[in-house]
């Protein structure tokens, strides 16, 4: 056949298939993971489409283990309940009957891909959110942040963190909904790697118990506890 006459294949435009088109792209055994993965990333609120991928013979481990920890609970009890399980958990050492054993949490970002780590950190659990906080990459940590599933009773826990960047805890400080919070506001105050310029407009939110606490500790900045210093005082005459 003459080149001219060759059909020209067009590029696989995930984002606008049909359900059905997606279907038997799923079904089709040629398929790569690259492909299948993209496709859980676009249609990880799917219920279906997630089902199919599921059972998907050639699907890898890494975008198994992403739709586990990003599916809802269905999605989970699902997984939980077909032979593709195995790919999840591996066999337990010297375990009788080869009894399953769940990865560690650990195990299973390690061999996930930087886009991959950033949409379980948008959109899965608090175990994930708890070890994708602690990324060395600004975007995969502050995208922990943006997870509409985070809690204020994590943000305080992250807000006391010594072992966060400083990209995180400038997030957390900079969030008026969060700070608003005496907790948090605390927190961050008494957080070392909290940035000056953000610890000191919550001194004067501090009481004076905190204040006394604040002058006197030797994690925070001379500029923090000069201002501790000078609050408290004001305070102190105030109600003299």
């Amino acid at each position: 056949m003459s080149a001219r006459f060759r059909r020209k294949q067009l590029p696989l435009d995930i984002d606008h298939c049909s359900p059905i088109a997606i279907r038997n792209i799923i079904l089709d055994a040629r398929t790569p993971d690259t492909v299948l993965e993209r496709i859980a990333h676009v249609y990880c609120d799917s219920e279906d489409i997630l089902r199919d991928l599921v059972r998907c013979p050639n699907l890898s481990e890494t975008t198994l283990a992403f739709i586990a920890l990003t599916g809802s609970e269905e999605i989970k009890i699902f997984i939980a309940n077909t032979r593709v399980l195995e790919v999840v958990m591996g066999e337990g050492e010297g375990a009788p009957g080869g009894t399953k054993k769940k990865l560690n949490m650990q195990q299973l970002v390690l061999k996930m891909t930087p886009s991959q780590k950033i949409k379980l950190a948008l959109s899965g659990a608090k175990d994930a959110r708890g070890l994708l906080i602690r990324e060395a990459s600004k975007i995969i940590a502050t995208a922990v942040l943006s997870n509409p599933r985070i809690t204020t009773g994590e943000i305080e826990f992250f807000a006391k963190s010594q072992n966060l960047s400083e990209d995180v805890i400038r997030k957390i400080g900079t969030n008026v909904e969060w700070t608003r919070k005496p907790s948090i506001a605390s927190a961050l105050v008494n957080n070392p790697k909290t940035p000056v310029g953000i610890s000191l407009g919550f001194v004067p939110r501090m009481s004076e118990r905190e204040l006394g606490i604040l002058e006197k500790s030797r994690n925070i900045p001379e500029a923090v506890r000069s201002a501790a210093r000078q609050t408290l005082a004001k305070k102190k005459l105030g109600k003299g």
